[in-house]
């Protein structure tokens, strides 16, 4: 089973990769891979997702060579709601704290996702997402990004692809279509504990896109649980595959699911 989960993972990361050919800058508030279903109509979710840079890469434009990013904490809010069988609406706070700084405000977000036929429908379950950024202090105030999202089963295993392509269009920089990508398999050992690993990177502008070294690419073994009823987290550490990337990066979500009034759906299949 082993080899087999191997063989699965490898697999996931390829298509990444070649998916990636076509690429947007990494936001690392979203470390988060999404299936092609939705939580379903009525259902309420609160969500917090936390990473940490234990090991930060050093820039190369620090004279000292000292990691930029070393010991940053970045924290996203969201509330999700199932408007519904097939349409879910969410909006994010994110917030950040360098290096023993205080607390800033780093943006927000609003997003919609749907799918885009049951679950088992067709061959491969299909779905989309569109998301309106409004980033603080960066170069960009509102960026739109888009994601066609593709989920399947294999038994046990399950491969969720979302590809990403972002658009900055109010900025002050030169910016075009951008692609970023991010994927996961995983194996749903137990109802309340799910091993799985997940992909991000980005590949730069498409029409310019970055050299091998100066893009990011990141791998993360998680543990997806269920304390109990609606109340889930997903953990585990990052690695950073490129000289671009930070070295290690920690990774905590938390979520709670609940509905108002008996009203509402339970998702056909898990989301984490």
């Amino acid at each position: 089973m082993l080899d087999d989960y191997r063989r699965v993972a490898l697999g996931v990361f390829a298509i990444a990769l070649a998916t990636a050919a076509p690429a947007a800058a990494l936001n690392f508030f979203e470390l988060e891979v999404y299936p092609a279903t939705t939580e379903g109509k009525g259902l309420h979710e609160i969500e917090t997702t936390d990473s940490f840079v234990a090991n930060g890469r050093a820039s190369r434009f620090d004279e000292e060579d000292e990691p930029t990013r070393h010991r940053l904490l970045r924290s996203s809010l969201e509330y999700n709601y199932g408007l519904t069988d097939h349409i879910d609406l969410a909006a994010y706070l994110d917030l950040q704290r360098p290096n023993g700084a205080d607390v800033e405000y780093a943006g927000m977000r609003f997003r919609a996702r749907g799918a885009l036929a049951d679950k088992g429908e067709y061959p491969v379950d299909l779905g989309w997402y569109i998301e309106a950024e409004v980033p603080h202090n960066t170069g960009s105030d509102l960026e739109l990004d888009f994601r066609p999202l593709l989920s399947r089963d294999f038994g046990r295993f399950s491969l969720d692809l979302n590809p990403a392509f972002e658009l900055p269009t109010v900025s002050t920089e030169r910016r075009t279509l951008e692609f970023n990508y991010a994927a996961r398999v995983y194996y749903r050992l137990s109802r309340n504990f799910v091993p799985g690993v997940e992909f991000y990177g980005d590949i730069g502008q498409i029409r310019a896109i970055d050299g091998s070294r100066d893009q990011e690419h990141y791998v993360f073994p998680v543990v997806y649980g269920r304390v109990t009823r609606g109340l889930k987290f997903v953990a585990g550490p990052g690695f950073g595959l490129t000289r671009a990337s930070d070295p290690v990066i920690l990774k905590l979500g938390v979520e709670y699911e609940f509905t108002l009034g008996g009203q509402g759906t339970v998702p056909s299949r898990p989301t984490y």
